[in-house]
């Protein structure tokens, strides 16, 4: 790797939240989300030892990122309504199956053989993850709708970014561990770095400081609170000569046949 371009890659992978070294990007300094119908489409993925979040894009799929699901433990429930972790008024659902986007499948299987990974294919950082049973939209859970194949935003357009990510600059001490979903605002930038895939870069907003962190991976990038979803969480990177962190998302415009074919 050029010294242009040396930057650290915060991976996303295999590790455990409570380790402190996290397989999931959290909304920084984010607003805590205060009542369940605000985003009645967010997802709740839990597996035995890592969180991550999702959209439900039909009444039966969730899009996050491959990465949340390439863990050697499956996720094991996929909840709805749910404001924190251990929501007893949340609606939970039981995974039946999951579909990672085949151009992220060299990094799905190093991670679940366990093997450093080759390189970061955020571009296609893309899962679906199918339910066991239809959910009722009846109980005000909704679907959020897919982008068309041009909706690709531009440099300098204000975004939303929603997660369940831990928070380290929560004053709350018991809110910084994560699980609690979070809302925030940030900034589309243009990508300065080799990328792989074509994802959309993401800053922190001038005036808001946040950033999807470790527990957001698999969030959307939304251009408004009601949708559509332009984009999944994947992970972060640092650059030189800019002070905080950039944010890759794989863009669901550009991977619309695999999201379509698989809902």
């Amino acid at each position: 790797m050029s010294n242009r371009w040396r930057f650290l890659v915060v991976t996303l992978f295999t590790y455990c939240l409570t380790f402190e070294r996290v397989s999931t990007w959290l909304i920084r300094s984010g607003e805590p989300v205060q009542h369940r119908t605000e985003f009645p489409f967010i997802a709740f993925l839990t597996t035995e030892r890592t969180m991550c979040t999702g959209s439900l894009v039909s009444t039966r799929a969730v899009l996050t990122a491959g990465h949340c699901v390439c863990s050697p433990l499956p996720v094991i429930r996929v909840s709805f309504l749910t404001l924190r972790n251990g929501d007893q008024q949340g609606i939970h659902h039981q995974p039946s199956g999951v579909q990672v986007a085949p151009g992220y499948m060299p990094s799905c299987m190093s991670a679940r053989q366990r093997r450093p990974i080759a390189q970061t294919l955020s571009g296609f950082d893309i899962a679906i993850v199918m339910l066991a049973q239809m959910v009722n939209l009846q109980s005000g859970i909704t679907v959020i709708s897919l982008p068309q194949a041009l909706d690709i935003p531009e440099p300098g357009t204000g975004v939303f970014i929603v997660g369940y990510g831990r928070d380290d600059n929560d004053r709350d001490p018991s809110r910084k561990n994560g699980g609690i979903l979070k809302k925030g605002r940030a900034t589309i930038m243009e990508c300065r770095h080799a990328t792989n895939g074509n994802p959309i870069c993401v800053k922190a907003g001038q005036n808001f400081g946040q950033l999807p962190a470790p527990g957001d991976s698999g969030g959307p990038l939304l251009p408004s609170p009601q949708g559509p979803v332009l984009g999944v969480v994947s992970h972060g990177v640092t650059l030189p000569n800019l002070p905080d962190i950039i944010v890759e998302y794989a863009s669901v415009a550009r991977m619309l046949d695999f999201v379509r074919s698989n809902i």
